[in-house]
């Protein structure tokens, strides 16, 4: 760990100033009475999520920082700026260094585990964080990513948006998904609780992904491709959506379900009296052309199709697998033989410690539509970019405590992401301004923890007349001693 980032706290006070005009003006331009008082607790907030201290609840951050519980309170509660303003500019203030060629967007969803039932949003549903199904809150992120250049740890992920999704139960659009009029009644109770507003009607998670994609589109954040799981890969409507906003895309798919035939197949397009519908079109299938899954396309194979990619270097060692490509056209019914219009390249990849390709290994598929000149390398690249969401999910729940705000309204919830995203942006952006080391970038909580760091010291200077060497040493064994860092 280096001793200093060469920043101090004026860096998070020039940061955060950008913002100012969010988190004191409505989208018409108006404010409203008091507003300065608004941004005196943005900032209060915003410093004290990055400071040390196990919870971070309201409670929490107010002690951090020295303000006042009840107002800042209110100010995430009630306050009328809007989250939508701030994730705004967050997309038009992008830095360089994680936009371009390489870069992609990634879109994922984050399980918040829940005791009670009445955190907005929350019910009985999958939950990445607990690995099945729990009671939890559940959001859709997108942030965008560019590889390491050196290693893989050195990718800098920049926050771009974050709904909650609200299950059918929290929407009322649905009559039978409740057991009975009482469940129902109190469902109602919860939804007037919670400050639901009437525009916050039933999305399925690729559609709100759909939607955020749509604005760091409309935003001009450079980028190659759209990157996500197969809980986004295998829904045919999102990657419709994709294609409608001219998005490529790289998403994974589950390797038993999606057919696909080769692209060269013969296709016919429906006449007007054709009963499939004239939107449809379906190959003719001789004897040698036949739908098949990944895994079926995989079983037959032979060994020396499969090339051998590295996309990088990880703490473990040099990251490479053995990969095979192919040009495809996408099933929309294999049973009737129907197609669609989406093709592009199927990219597979099979356990590279396996040794094998006769379905004991473990297979990995996705589909990539609108890359038609990429390269398998970059492909490969792309396809292993997804995992820099879930080290963003980790460093924001770890470091920032974004799954630990107690509050139960909808304003409130996205005032608290908005404010996360925020600062997850600060400690970004001074992790791009540091200098790397032998072992290249520090991890985003590691530059988190020596801003706090910087802070403590400075203010032992200015506020107690320490000498620098003091100052340094009396604030790191308190910051140890109460924290527990090392």
């Amino acid at each position: 760990m280096r001793s200093t980032l060469a920043h101090n706290q004026v860096a998070a006070k020039q940061f955060i100033k950008q913002f100012e005009a969010a988190f004191t003006t409505r989208s018409n331009g108006a404010t409203w009475p008091k507003f300065q008082r608004t941004w005196k607790h943005a900032n209060q907030y915003f410093r004290a999520l990055f400071r040390p201290g196990s919870g971070k609840s309201i409670a929490g951050l107010a002690t951090r920082v020295n303000a006042d519980q009840e107002l800042l309170e209110r100010f995430v509660r009630e306050s009328p700026w809007q989250s939508e303003n701030v994730e705004r500019h967050l997309r038009a203030t992008a830095p360089d260094a994680c936009q371009g060629a390489d870069a992609a967007l990634i879109v994922d969803g984050m399980g918040i585990p829940k005791q009670g039932d009445h955190s907005v949003g929350v019910t009985d549903q999958y939950c990445g964080a607990s690995g099945g199904v729990d009671n939890c809150q559940v959001t859709i992120n997108c942030t965008l990513a560019s590889p390491g250049q050196h290693r893989n740890s050195d990718q800098v992920t920049w926050p771009l948006g974050s709904r909650l999704y609200l299950p059918k139960e929290w929407t009322d659009e649905d009559d039978s998904v409740y057991e009975n009029q009482q469940e129902k009644e109190q469902y109602a109770q919860l939804r007037e609780d919670a400050e639901i507003p009437a525009s916050a009607t039933y999305q399925p998670k690729y559609e709100i992904a759909a939607d955020l994609v749509e604005r760091v589109v409309d935003a001009g954040v450079d980028h190659a491709c759209v990157l996500g799981d197969s809980n986004f890969g295998r829904r045919s409507s999102f990657r419709e959506q994709l294609r409608n906003l001219a998005e490529p895309y790289v998403l994974e798919i589950e390797t038993g379900k999606l057919h696909v035939v080769p692209e060269s197949t013969e296709v016919l397009e429906p006449g007007p009296t054709d009963k499939r519908g004239p939107a449809r079109q379906y190959p003719t299938v001789p004897d040698d052309v036949t739908p098949e899954t990944a895994t079926e396309i995989a079983e037959d194979l032979d060994e020396e199709v499969w090339k051998e990619v590295t996309w990088n270097e990880g703490t473990n060692g040099t990251l490479e697998g053995s990969f095979y490509r192919t040009r495809v056209r996408v099933c929309t019914n294999a049973y009737f033989n129907r197609v669609g219009e989406e093709t592009g390249w199927l990219l597979l990849q099979r356990d590279h410690h396996s040794g094998t390709n006769d379905g004991e290994g473990e297979l990995k598929a996705w589909i990539c539509w609108g890359l038609d000149d990429a390269t398998l390398d970059e492909l490969v690249t792309w396809a292993h970019l997804r995992w820099t969401i879930e080290q963003y999910h980790r460093d924001i729940k770890q470091v920032l405590g974004a799954d630990e705000f107690q509050g139960r309204t909808w304003r409130g919830f996205h005032h608290h992401l908005a404010l996360v995203q925020l600062t997850q942006a600060f400690v970004a952006n001074e992790r791009l301004g540091s200098e790397p080391g032998a072992e290249g970038l520090d991890s985003f909580e590691s530059v988190a923890r020596q801003l706090v760091r910087e802070v403590a010291i400075e203010r032992l200077i200015e506020k107690h007349g320490l000498d620098p060497e003091t100052a340094e040493a009396v604030g790191v064994d308190m910051l140890e001693g109460f924290t527990g860092w090392g």
